[in-house]
């Protein structure tokens, strides 16, 4: 099986992601201005965004949730699950505590 990888600088994948908010906002129907209003920030600071792909992480976590998508935000470094038997005995020893 083949896998495809399509690799980002960091800028690029920013982008990327303030571009698949605007249209995440655009398919909700809201304006910056709604959508900052909800949120509790600067519409300069979601156009900015949706433009360069730089924002603060607190901004990101409060646009993700007056969009609806802050629970893929709790997802993003979490360990995905061994599938097959291989991948159960490679993942070995358990670094740090809990």
């Amino acid at each position: 099986m083949a896998l495809t990888h399509t690799l980002f600088s960091p800028s690029e994948l920013a982008q990327q992601v303030g571009e698949n908010a605007r249209v995440l906002r655009l398919a909700q129907n809201l304006s910056r201005k709604t959508l900052a209003e909800r949120a509790g920030v600067s519409e300069s600071t979601i156009k900015r965004f949706e433009t360069t792909g730089q924002i603060t992480l607190d901004a990101m976590v409060l646009l993700a949730s007056s969009l609806g998508v802050a629970q893929q935000l709790s997802g993003l470094f979490t360990q995905a699950q061994p599938v097959s038997l291989d991948e159960l005995k490679q993942s070995g020893r358990v670094r740090g505590r809990k």
